[in-house]
């Protein structure tokens, strides 16, 4: 029966979001029957339709047309170009824009919070119809978003303070996962290395970590080296921990730049990677797979975080109205030889469950 009676009489209109509850589809499904992006005789497509007859559904037409009459341009403000795994997203982002006739403008905040307002206040300035936003260091750009109209979503370093959707992996319980391999394959002796305090992805992870040190306190022993950003930042700190302190039995770094810096400093200082020092790294590069021994990697997702991301800027950018939600996906573990003696050396495993 037509719920459009019952819609009068509270005085509300139906939301994009109450057409895919009563299709039993994604916002981003019906966004896309309802823009043409998808079918409208295949299954998904008569739902929607059915659904929006019953639901007595109009779309704002003047603030979506206000929208497009701007631009089809979404903003993505990034930290550094440089980083291969930001690098990637962006790709798998602008995968997914000329999909759906949209184009992305990406700017880089140079992991700078007053360059990040900046590239924020212009892309705003343009009219771009939402923008994506990998928070740097320090960031401000949860107050900045919260006092403007154009959708945000943000990525990866998921503010939490923040009135608008985030998109990102579970970060704790991945690197929890991590140091338990470690733990499990003997190593007792362990070096974190970080990029250092104000990031919120960074936090996470070192959250993970200290979660599977509790309990373990009168057996293992792990330091904490906060490195910066760059490489030679990142090898300095190494080089200077190494000098004062005995070989660790592991090193386990949380960002990438550091696990390439350790690589180079644990060969040139001697180290068998995988026999004598194991190596770990977050987020998986090229490299990693292809040096003797190949090192192991928490690998993000790319492709769901962008597939997730974009449904839900463009749900945003249609007049979704939810409340703002914060999604977490699942990483998987790339458990090379340089873990050492594993007994899951030879596959893959899922670090949010093991």
């Amino acid at each position: 029966m037509p719920d459009k009676a019952a819609q009068k009489q509270r005085g509300s209109r139906p939301s994009i979001r109450d057409v895919a509850r009563r299709a039993g589809v994604s916002p981003g499904c019906v966004s896309n029957v309802i823009n043409g992006r998808r079918k409208l005789d295949d299954p998904i497509g008569r739902a929607v339709l059915q659904a929006v007859r019953d639901l007595g559904y109009r779309r704002n037409t003047m603030a979506s047309n206000l929208r497009r009459s701007q631009s089809r341009i979404i903003g993505l403000v990034i930290p550094d170009f440089e980083n291969p795994f930001f690098a990637e997203l962006v790709a798998k982002l602008e995968h997914r824009a000329e999909a759906t006739n949209y184009r992305i403008v990406a700017t880089s905040s140079r992991e700078d919070a007053d360059i990040e307002a900046r590239e924020i206040d212009e892309l705003v300035g343009w009219r771009v119809a939402g923008v994506f936003v990998i928070p740097s260091l320090y960031s401000r750009a949860a107050e900045l978003v919260e006092s403007n109209e154009t959708p945000f979503v943000f990525l990866d370093r998921i503010q939490h303070h923040a009135a608008t959707d985030g998109v990102g992996v579970d970060n704790a319980a991945a690197s929890a996962a991590l140091m338990h391999k470690l733990f499990d394959a003997g190593h007792r002796r362990i070096v974190v290395a970080y990029l250092g305090d104000g990031i919120a992805n960074v936090a996470e992870r070192l959250e993970g970590v200290r979660a599977a040190v509790d309990g373990r306190a009168q057996e293992v022993i792990v330091d904490y080296v906060p490195t910066g950003d760059s490489i030679e930042g990142a090898r300095a700190a190494l080089a200077a921990y190494l000098d004062d302190n005995p070989p660790p039995d592991a090193v386990f770094c949380l960002f990438n730049t550091a696990t390439l810096a350790a690589y180079g400093l644990l060969q040139e200082r001697g180290q068998v990677i995988g026999t004598d020092t194991a190596l770990a790294g977050f987020d998986d590069s090229a490299w990693m797979a292809h040096v003797h021994p190949p090192v192991a990697a928490i690998v993000q997702p790319t492709e769901e975080i962008a597939r997730v991301a974009w449904e839900r800027l463009l749900a945003r950018i249609e007049g979704g109205d939810t409340p703002p939600e914060t999604i977490r996906i699942n990483c998987r573990l790339e458990a090379r030889e340089s873990l050492g003696p594993l007994d899951t050396q030879a596959g893959e495993g899922d670090p949010n469950g093991a």
